[in-house]
């Protein structure tokens, strides 16, 4: 077979494949341009006189760029403190082995495969005797809570894939572990940071449980606020489209801007 034959075949079935799966993302936003008679024409209405309102009257009038706001900060404090906390704790297992970081990291492994709900009553207790519910300071050590053990495992097999060569040569140069870790080795495993971060970002933003337990009316986030769109006159799948397109937005935007190093980074530390 001609090879430019081959490889136009292969683009043809790859663009297919492509479209095929960003159908339902497509018409989700087709769907927010349309008025609730376009929504539910049949058969469906590919061209149509779009019009702004869904987007009006879910983030203006009904309040949800308040909520939008509410994701956004929750998700890039949650973001900052997992990674603040989290690489030095994933460097420490990495560089310094001692006679318990094997327990203490099969406990940290652990919190990731506990049930959310089993954790729901006593954060929702804690954060009530602290006085941190309806607050941004309790949402965001509930999301670091279940995010900071995925980022020392994510980030320890980062560290362990660099050859720890490197850090005897700068030791033999003065430079001390600290100095070593913040300059040397972090910069070297910048694209699992950046692998690390977009999952971390994610998990926050599409977190509900402790969001619709531990937020309230100045604090709820965008999972917690989409189901009031859900009426008894009937769902609103205009403004659902509308706030669905939304709120994909932060986290494409985040994952374009660390695409390069994040496709490296989710191989890179995968082998020892």
């Amino acid at each position: 077979m001609n090879k430019k034959l081959k490889y136009g075949l292969l683009y043809a079935g790859l663009t297919i494949f492509l479209f095929i799966v960003l159908m339902p993302y497509i018409w989700l936003i087709l769907t927010s341009f349309k008025t609730r008679v376009d929504a539910f024409a049949i058969p469906p209405k590919i061209f149509f006189k779009g019009t702004l309102s869904n987007y009006y009257e879910a983030f203006i009038t009904k309040g949800m760029l308040h909520n939008l706001i509410n994701s956004i900060i929750v998700m890039i404090a949650t973001v900052v403190i997992s990674m603040i906390l989290g690489l030095p704790s994933a460097y420490a297992f990495s560089r310094f082995p001692s006679r318990g970081d094997r327990l203490l990291s099969n406990y940290l492994l652990g919190t990731r495969f506990t049930p959310v709900v089993v954790l729901a009553l006593p954060l929702y207790l804690m954060m009530s005797r602290m006085g941190l519910l309806n607050t941004y300071v309790g949402i965001i050590i509930a999301h670091v809570a279940f995010n900071l053990p995925f980022v020392v495992w994510m980030m320890r097999g980062f560290y362990d894939a660099i050859p720890k060569e490197i850090d005897e040569a700068a030791r033999v140069d003065g430079l001390g572990w600290f100095h070593i870790f913040l300059s040397i080795d972090t910069p070297l495993a910048r694209s699992g940071v950046a692998a690390t971060a977009v999952f971390c970002a994610i998990n926050s933003w599409n977190e509900f449980l402790m969001a619709l337990i531990l937020t309230g009316r100045n604090t709820t986030t965008m999972p917690v606020a989409i189901p009031g769109l859900l009426t008894p006159q009937g769902t609103i799948w205009g403004q659902i489209s509308a706030v669905g397109t939304v709120i994909t937005i932060p986290v494409l935007v985040f994952a374009i801007l660390v695409q390069k190093h994040m496709i490296s980074g989710m191989t890179m530390g995968a082998v020892k």
